[in-house]
C-alpha cells in the first residue's frame, strides 16, 4: 500500500518537505565529511611529525651547548652600566673592583689571582669554577689566564672563563670585544664561544673577536697563526653550520640578520691598536669611527642628517686623551662642529 499524500494537510506537507530536504542535504554531505575527516587526520599527522622533528633538533642543540655556554645562559652579571669600575666576579660570587687598564694574572692552578700589586685567593674545587670579568663603557682590562693565554678586553665587554683549564678543551665565553694571544697547546684546542652560536677554534695565535649585542655583525680578525670560525644557523633547519678557516690578514664577518658569513683580506693591524692604548682607523666612515669612540668614552654622538656620512677618514687617538682633546681632533679631521653637552653626555655634530 502506498501512502496517500492527498489527505495530508498543508502544514503536514510543508513539514514533510522540510524533512526531506534536510535528509537529502545530509546525504550529500556524507562524502564531504569523510574527506574532511581524512584531511583532519592528515593535518594532525603532519603536525605531530613536525613537532617531533622540532623536539629532536632542540634536544640536539641543548646537548651541543658547552658547559661554559650553559653557565653564561644562567648568569645575570651584566656590563650595561653607564659608569663604574671594572669588576671581577669570582666563583663564590665575591666581587672585586679593579682600576681601569689593570692587569689580572692567574697562577697555573688558578686559585691565586694577582691584580696589580694585590693578591687574592679563591678556594679550589673539583667541580668546574668560572670567573667573570665585566668591563663597562669607557674602561679596558687585561688578563693572563691560568694557561698563559693573554686577553685584552675592550669597553663594554664581558668574559667568562674557568679558573683552570682541566678539561680536554680550553673554552672561554665573550660578549663584546677581545684580543686573544693564545698559549700554544696542540693537545688542548682553545675555543672562544660567543652569542648567536658563534665560535672560534684555535691552537695558538693572535686574533680579535668583536661580538657586541647591539651590533648587526660579528667579526673575527686574524693577525698571527690560524683559526677556524664556525656559526651554527638558527631556525627550523638549524643543523647547518658555516665554517671558515682564516689566515693572517683575513677577517670573517657574520651578518646576524641574514645568517651569512663573508671573508675579506685587508690590513688588520688597526683592529689591534686599542690594546696598546690608542685607537687607529684607516679609510673608515664617520659613523663607524664614532661607534668605537662611543664605547671608549661613554658618550653618545648625534649626527645632523644633512652631513655626508659616506666620506672616509683616517687617523688615531690616544685612549687616555680627555674628551675635549678628542672633540678638537675630530673637528680638525672632519671640518664639522662638535658641540658637547656634559649633562647628557651627548655630542651634537653640526
Amino acid at each position: 500500500m502506498y501512502p496517500n499524500f492527498k489527505i495530508l494537510s498543508k502544514e503536514a506537507k510543508a513539514d514533510l518537505k522540510v524533512r526531506l530536504e534536510n535528509s537529502l542535504a545530509l546525504e550529500k554531505q556524507r562524502p564531504r565529511r569523510k574527506r574532511l575527516h581524512t584531511l583532519s587526520w592528515s593535518v594532525a599527522a603532519v603536525f605531530c611529525i613536525c613537532l617531533g622533528i622540532t623536539l629532536v633538533i632542540k634536544k640536539q642543540q641543548e646537548q651541543s651547548i658547552s658547559p661554559i655556554e650553559q653557565f653564561a645562559n644562567r648568569t645575570t652579571a651584566t656590563v650595561l652600566e653607564e659608569s663604574g669600575e671594572v669588576r671581577l666576579v669570582l666563583a663564590g660570587q665575591q666581587t672585586i673592583n679593579i682600576a681601569d687598564s689593570s692587569t689580572i694574572a692567574y697562577n697555573a692552578s688558578g686559585n691565586k689571582i694577582r691584580v696589580n700589586n694585590k693578591l687574592f685567593v679563591q678556594k679550589s674545587s673539583f667541580e668546574p669554577q668560572y670567573n667573570t670579568i665585566l668591563v663597562p663603557y669607557g674602561k679596558r682590562a687585561q688578563l693572563s689566564l691560568a694557561d698563559g693565554t693573554l686577553v685584552w678586553l675592550n669597553s663594554g665587554s664581558k668574559l667568562i672563563y674557568p679558573v683552570v683549564f682541566n678539561t680536554k678543551n680550553r673554552e672561554v665565553y665573550l660578549e663584546g670585544e677581545g684580543i686573544f694571544d693564545v698559549a700554544h697547546n696542540a693537545t688542548k684546542p682553545f675555543f672562544v664561544r660567543a652569542p648567536n652560536n658563534y665560535s672560534v677554534r684555535v691552537l695558538g695565535t693572535l686574533f680579535n673577536v668583536s661580538c657586541y649585542a647591539t651590533d648587526t655583525k660579528v667579526s673575527t680578525a686574524l693577525l698571527r697563526g690560524k683559526v677556524r670560525v664556525a656559526y651554527a644557523k638558527k631556525g627550523f633547519f638549524a643543523g647547518d653550520t658555516v665554517k671558515e678557516d682564516l689566515k693572517p690578514g683575513m677577517i670573517a664577518t657574520l651578518d646576524k640578520k641574514h645568517q651569512t658569513m663573508q671573508t675579506t683580506v685587508e690590513d688588520v693591524e688597526p683592529l689591534f691598536s686599542w690594546r696598546k692604548g690608542y685607537y687607529e682607523f684607516s679609510q673608515q666612515k664617520l659613523p663607524l669611527v664614532l661607534e668605537k669612540l662611543t664605547r671608549y668614552y661613554n658618550v653618545t654622538f648625534v649626527i645632523n642628517e644633512e652631513k655626508n656620512q659616506n666620506r672616509t677618514y683616517s687617523g688615531a687617538f690616544k685612549l687616555n686623551d680627555d674628551l675635549d682633546k678628542v672633540v678638537k681632533t675630530l673637528e680638525a679631521t672632519t671640518g664639522f662642529e662638535f658641540v658637547y653637552d656634559a649633562a647628557t653626555r651627548k655630542i651634537i655634530i653640526n
